[in-house]
């Protein structure tokens, strides 16, 4: 069984967020992704909602429906816990709060929303530059839900915030190898290994997964699945723990069904 965890699918006629950060001028279908897979060897997939289009869940939970893929979704911080159950019930696993470059919120608005992902037994994955990322876990955790966090955390060549992250071991605090092309150099490959290797240590190896974030955007002329597997397989070496992270990890983490 091999599980890619991370990638997006979008069409350019879909409405896009009004606070977008980037907005792209080309397709990548649910069925563009598909074959993809295919061609890779991969059975399932887990879809994240990209930041761009918002709310607007529709396209990529009416594209999976009756299949064996999951999804991450996007969602206001006052939904009801009826309102996420349906989401959940349309193969939403988790969802999603893309903090990248945004003040930290005032976590009370949450607080029913991290109460209603415990009790369906859903995830809240996190996408924050490492220096400030314990701030954020600070605030989630004692709900706990059962956290992902995004691209290896994000970590920063000072190691600022790699410290306070790491207290938080033996939570419930997954994290995706993904990301890691966007290292435009053969050093920041090594520095990207090198924390995975720390984090692991520190987390576990059974709370590692793989995401390709297909279709690398911005970097779709660099990028390609191909060298996304060849990274994969320099940041970690061991190919059982390759192995489980592509197949019993993602399974245990994202498929419950």
């Amino acid at each position: 069984m091999k599980i890619d965890t991370h990638a997006h699918i979008f069409l350019k006629s879909l409405k896009m967020a009004e606070d977008s950060r980037y907005t792209p001028d080309y397709d990548c279908s649910y069925e563009d992704y598909m074959s993809v897979l295919d061609r890779h060897g991969f059975e399932r997939c887990v879809l994240v909602q990209p930041s761009f289009l918002g709310y607007e869940n529709d396209y990529m939970l009416d594209s999976i429906k009756g299949s064996k893929h999951s999804a991450i979704v996007v969602v206001p911080s006052n939904i009801s816990f009826e309102s996420l159950s349906d989401l959940q019930k349309r193969g939403a696993c988790g969802i999603r709060l893309n903090l990248l470059g945004k003040e930290i919120p005032d976590f009370r608005e949450y607080e029913n929303l991290f109460v209603s992902l415990k009790n369906l037994n859903m995830q809240v994955e996190i996408q924050r530059d490492m220096r400030d990322l314990h701030k954020v876990l600070e605030a989630i955790v004692p709900f706990d839900c059962e956290i992902m966090i995004d691209h290896l955390g994000r970590g920063n060549d000072s190691r600022e915030g790699l410290a306070e992250l790491l207290k938080y071991s033996g939570n419930k605090i997954y994290f995706k190898v993904s990301g890691f092309y966007r290292a435009d150099s053969k050093e920041n490959l090594i520095f990207a290994k090198e924390m995975y290797e720390i984090l692991s240590r520190h987390f576990g190896v059974e709370n590692f997964v793989f995401g390709s974030d297909y279709p690398f955007t911005n970097f779709e002329s660099a990028m390609s699945y191909e060298r996304v597997l060849e990274a994969f397989s320099f940041i970690v070496e061991n190919s059982k723990d390759r192995e489980a992270m592509l197949g019993e990890n993602a399974m245990r983490i994202f498929f419950r069904g």
